[in-house]
């Protein structure tokens, strides 16, 4: 026994040293040698559905999944947004721009496993192109050829270290779409999928499996999950990363992720310092500032421009397939969905709800993204006015009113529909109330349908909703959000009848689109394939222009970035540029 202990030991030692490090750079690691070891101490608000990215729609899996756990051939720099090497150590791209050739690093898995081209070909062909699996990403990588057909882009393996993707045409965007793909491990995966039900992998690495079945490329593995109290992260001895002082890379030990549905619980947590590192919402910013300034705090916050994919900024959207005759073909008109923009009073909200830590619209580029934002985009918003909201109404019939003030279609049935919110986070119910409470005066009768989030986003997903408030993340680049905006596709859900779900995959039906919903979808089609950076911001600057125009959701607002960071955490604050600076394997404990 003692033979094959030292064995292993060896063994490990080998594969340790035949590791190709990725050096971490200056902006995201400490002046200094720091301190290693200890716990690094997170939140949650609800227990991860499942530990497979591609199985799963749940933002608390993406926490703990995306970046601490599992690695991307191609990373985002956390700080600067720019592409840099990671699982892939290099690679070349041919001159027509259609093959690339990626070279993996010799890395692996946190069971020893080495980490390979196999890996990659599998995730892409059981998760990533898995049209049945929650979490798939077909969109991003189904491209047109040069005649205009929709052909997915191909991986071929040329060794065990050498992968290749052959693209149908230039592709712009490819290693920004190619950052948010996490590599797993075939060797653990492929025997629990069943061939002949590929839907079968969104049962795969749920929540009750057995940590020691999961396998990471990530700087930490699971080591513990207790349902709605916390999960658990223990270090992995194999990543693939170091400091430039040499340390292997993560610094803390272990990272505990406390399962806390209550915001006020949590922040409560957070201010007894039982919590390392939290976003904050803007309307605890001022006590928390004022509390810090006094010195006592055990913390800091801060509050920067929006830069980042969260807080997602907040939509109302009104469902253009609505059971209801009457309000389908209210919803469909643009001067109602013009009325309902003038009706939204964004400064108040700015002012009450987020403290003025917000900015508004917001919901499609962040101003801060210079390669794509369309400033023109802030002449063509709507403001607050009342009066015009009721001339708008009036002109399209909508005049007369009953006793208590409501309007009436022209049978006499009341103007009058359900407004879905999810309960948390407080946000997105205290815009619904001020929404709500401006449309009644404009004589619009709105009823608050204020439901668990998990249940509301059942809701939105199947279409079963009259009108709603949601929010999705801002991404750098619009090719990440293709599957949210341009009609036709998977979460294009306040008008899911331009998409034929029935077809695998699904496929846009553009019968059922307004002519400037089939100009959007041309515009992404375009704006994918066109390499050079300056035309395709000519493209999404006209598709930012046509939602401004068009109103398929109207954009509310977008919170500033807000953190609280405890004060005994190392490597975790603001650069010189005023961006936020923090990962799980770069901060430590002081």
């Amino acid at each position: 026994m003692k033979r094959v202990f030292i064995f292993l030991l060896l063994l490990c030692a080998v594969l340790l040293m035949a590791t190709e490090y990725f050096v971490e750079d200056a902006v995201l690691t400490p002046d200094s040698n720091p301190e290693i070891g200890g716990t690094l101490r997170l939140a949650l608000s609800s227990t991860p559905e499942s530990f497979l990215l591609y199985g799963t729609l749940d933002s608390a899996a993406y926490t703990v999944v995306m970046g601490p756990m599992f690695s991307t051939l191609v990373e985002m720099h956390p700080v600067t947004n720019e592409i840099r090497p990671a699982l892939a150590k290099s690679w070349t791209v041919s001159e027509d721009g259609r093959e690339v050739t990626f070279k993996i690093r010799e890395a692996y898995w946190s069971d020893g496993t080495a980490i390979t081209s196999d890996d990659v070909i599998f995730t892409f062909e059981y998760f990533v192109m898995n049209s049945y699996a929650r979490g798939n990403s077909v969109a991003r990588f189904t491209i047109p050829d040069e005649k205009g057909e929709n052909k997915p882009i191909i991986w071929q393996k040329i060794d065990d270290k050498t992968v290749k993707a052959i693209l149908p045409s230039s592709y712009g965007p490819f290693f920004t779409v190619l950052s948010h793909v996490y590599i797993y491990p075939k060797h653990k995966l492929e025997p629990l999928i069943d061939k002949n039900d590929l839907g079968s992998v969104n049962k795969l690495w749920l929540s009750n499996t057995d940590p020691k079945e999961i396998v990471v490329n990530g700087p930490y593995k699971l080591s513990q999950v207790i349902t709605d109290q916390k999960i658990v992260l223990e270090r992995n001895p194999y990543y693939w990363k170091v400091d430039r002082f040499g340390n292997r890379l993560p610094y803390f030990d272990r990272v505990e992720y406390l399962i806390v549905r209550d915001a006020e619980v949590r922040l409560a947590k957070f201010m007894a310092g039982e919590i390392d590192f939290m976003a904050i919402s803007s309307k605890d910013y001022p006590m928390l500032k004022q509390q810090e300034l006094t010195g006592k705090a055990p913390y800091k916050v801060y509050a920067t421009q929006p830069n980042q994919a969260t807080p997602s900024p907040i939509h109302i959207s009104f469902n253009f397939d609505v059971d209801d005759p009457q309000l389908r073909e209210l919803f469909r008109t643009l001067e109602f969905r013009e009325a309902m923009e003038y009706a939204l009073n964004r400064e108040r909200i700015i002012d009450e709800v987020f403290a003025g830590l917000a900015i508004p619209d917001a919901g499609l580029m962040l101003p801060s993204n210079k390669a794509f934002y369309n400033p023109k985009i802030e002449e063509l918003l709507r403001p607050y006015d009342l009066k015009k909201a009721n001339e708008l109404l009036d002109k399209i019939g909508l005049n007369k009113k009953d006793k208590d003030g409501y309007r009436l279609f022209s049978n006499g049935k009341r103007v009058e529909f359900n407004l879905l919110v999810q309960s948390s986070p407080q946000e997105y119910q205290d815009v619904a109330v001020i929404f709500a409470q401006d449309l009644e005066k404009i004589g619009i009768k709105v009823n608050l349908q204020i439901l668990d989030s998990s249940l509301v986003g059942q809701m939105f997903g199947a279409g079963n909703f009259q009108a709603g408030v949601r929010a999705f993340g801002n991404q750098p680049d619009p090719q990440l959000r293709k599957a949210i905006w341009q009609p036709g596709t998977q979460l294009y859900y306040w008008h899911y009848s331009t998409m034929d779900k029935t077809k695998t995959p699904p496929q846009p039906v553009f019968e059922n689109m307004f002519d400037w919903e089939k100009r959007i979808w041309e515009l992404f089609e375009k704006g994918q394939v066109e390499m050079d950076p300056a035309k395709r911001k000519v493209y999404y600057d006209e598709w930012q222009e046509l939602y401004h125009v068009y109103l398929p959701v109207i954009f509310v607002c977008k919170g500033m970035n807000i953190w609280g960071i405890n004060n005994t955490l190392g490597n975790a604050g603001l650069t010189d540029e005023g961006m936020i600076v923090f990962t799980v394997w770069t901060a430590y404990r002081k």
